[in-house]
């Protein structure tokens, strides 16, 4: 029997529940692009960016090892879609809207 392997995840949304998804995949050493909507000031990824930064300050902490943060890539809709195809898994976490869902 064969097993899927899951090298790579997307997820899509850095809200709270995305963001520590995410944390939670890196804690067992699997890389995460973490996506969200471009920011409409800064660099476009500053929107999850920000939501990594967050994830080093909570409590209690959902990083086992603080360090582990470096395997989450910042992404955005506008510039990244591409990186979709290297990832095994997509998880969405987005707002409940049906309007962004559809």
């Amino acid at each position: 029997m064969s097993r899927f392997q899951v090298k790579k995840v997307a997820v899509l949304g850095a809200g709270v529940m995305g963001a520590q998804i995410a944390a939670h995949l890196v804690n067992v050493k699997v890389p995460v692009v973490l996506f969200d909507l471009p920011a409409k000031e800064g660099p476009k990824s500053s929107i999850v960016l920000k939501a990594i930064e967050g994830l080093k300050k909570l409590k209690p902490a959902p990083l086992g090892v603080i360090e582990d943060v470096s395997l989450i890539q910042a992404a955005n809709y506008e510039e990244h879609m591409d990186v979709l195809k290297e990832c095994d898994l997509i998880i969405e976490a987005i707002a409940e809207r049906m309007d962004w869902k559809t």
